[in-house]
């Protein structure tokens, strides 16, 4: 399956829930994807035969939120300008264990 094969995907803002966390819509879709082999059984090791899939799903997912949070951080940079130092210090220093 190509990406011009993929349906339109819906925007961004309708995948996402009220809590901001990325809603899994639809039904699901069976595709192939090409790994490593050791990824692969690295992983078929650790979930066991029926949850590989699901496995999948929720590292798209996840990696899905980083990208669209690094989209967003982005636009607000463009739009606002970097953070300043001092913002940065005194956010640390509001919370010392935050890394």
């Amino acid at each position: 399956m190509t990406a011009e094969s993929l349906p339109d995907a819906p925007p961004p803002d309708e995948l996402l829930s009220d809590s901001g966390r990325l809603r899994l819509v639809g039904r699901a879709r069976k595709v192939s994807v090409s790994m490593p082999e050791d990824l692969a059984a690295a992983v078929q090791q650790r979930v066991g035969r029926g949850e590989f899939s699901q496995y999948v799903t929720e590292a798209v997912t996840r990696q899905l939120e980083l990208d669209l949070l690094g989209e967003l951080a982005a636009v607000l940079e463009t739009k606002h300008g970097r953070v300043s130092d001092a913002a940065l210090d005194e956010a640390r220093h509001s919370w010392p264990d935050a890394r």
